[in-house]
């Protein structure tokens, strides 16, 4: 209940653990990590019996998902305030994931491509997706990463959108569809084979 560890160890190759001579009665935090994955922890209690078996399963989520045509680093949506490129905090948490993959592979290289919705005029899309791609650039760089390992940062406004929001649907549209559009990629150029690195 206090944050402090009590025990640590590395599962069996079969995922498998067993935490022994834990108190009964008592909370606490299961937590678990590996490179290139997603942490996961789970709250879980003790009870008041000895020897008592308390299953607590927890699912590690690849960080790198391939396919037979390309593997990608999957994040979590990156968010901007309405007309900004600064890099929000909930954002910093994600790109995050971008430098620890990038810290386990030191060969790679990466260029990143920001999107936008259709709502604003073309120019101005471009020049805010252009922005927030080199935003994310400097944070990324900002946080050791050589800048030689970013090819190039470009945004691309609204000129590759995903579904029919364009100028002529965009009253039509939901915010969710509209939220569709504005994503950025992450696509790895060198280290490894031909993958492609993506936050949708």
């Amino acid at each position: 209940e206090s944050g402090a560890p009590v025990s640590e160890q590395v599962t069996q190759a079969d995922g498998k653990y067993t935490f022994k001579d834990i108190d009964c009665e008592n909370n606490f935090t299961v937590s678990a990590s590996k490179d290139d994955y997603r942490n996961d922890q789970k709250e879980t209690a003790t009870e008041d019996i000895n020897k008592k078996e308390i299953k607590t399963d927890l699912a590690l989520e690849s960080l790198i998902v391939e396919s037979p045509e390309v593997a990608q680093i999957v994040i979590n949506p990156i968010f901007f305030d309405f007309d900004l490129y600064n890099i929000r905090e909930d954002a910093e948490y994600e790109l995050e994931h971008i430098v620890t993959v990038m810290n386990n592979n030191p060969d790679m290289v990466i260029k990143i491509e920001s999107h936008t919705d259709s709502r604003g005029t073309k120019a101005y899309n471009r020049n805010l997706s252009d922005n927030r791609a080199k935003s994310t650039r400097d944070y990324i760089i900002s946080r050791g990463i050589a800048a030689n390992r970013i090819q190039s940062a470009i945004g691309y406004g609204e000129d590759r959108l995903l579904n029919h929001c364009d100028d002529a649907n965009q009253s039509k549209c939901s915010k969710e569809e509209h939220q569709k559009n504005r994503r950025s990629y992450f696509y790895i150029v060198k280290g490894g084979k031909n993958v492609s690195t993506s936050n949708q």
